[in-house]
């Protein structure tokens, strides 16, 4: 028996879902989220450190401070937050390009894993129906 030809909304759904697979499926832009994710960072270390400077008081920031311990040359002053401002980029990008290498080499495993697995059932299929 002949199957009815797909009517017009499981077209659609199939079309749908197959854009949706793709789009999850594409790679992300290491660079972009590297800009990205360090553009956050360094503003947030950069706010931070001003803001602590208008509120003021007797000690400044002495948790922020610990900053210098991985950032050379950041303390809580002006000067400083600019300093913050580039080093928190900086890991910011590393983190973000990080994220998106491996998101990307997982996904490109993920593919060809599913590929082989395609390849090996078309053999096994081929074999078992001569």
């Amino acid at each position: 028996m002949e199957r009815p030809s797909p009517t017009i909304e499981e077209q659609i759904n199939s079309e749908d879902t197959t854009k949706i697979i793709v789009q999850s499926l594409a790679k992300l832009d290491s660079i972009a989220l590297g800009v990205s994710i360090g553009a956050v960072s360094g503003i947030a270390v950069f706010l931070a450190t001003n803001l602590l400077l208008i509120k003021g008081g007797d000690q400044i920031g002495p948790n922020l401070a610990l900053l210098g311990q991985y950032f050379v040359g950041y303390e809580v002053t002006v000067a400083g937050s600019f300093i913050g401002l580039f080093y928190g980029f900086l890991a910011g990008f590393m983190t973000g390009w990080l994220i998106a290498f491996l998101r990307n080499s997982l996904v490109t495993g993920y593919i060809v894993l599913l590929k082989l697995k395609g390849s090996v059932s078309a053999v096994n299929d081929f074999i078992d129906n001569p």
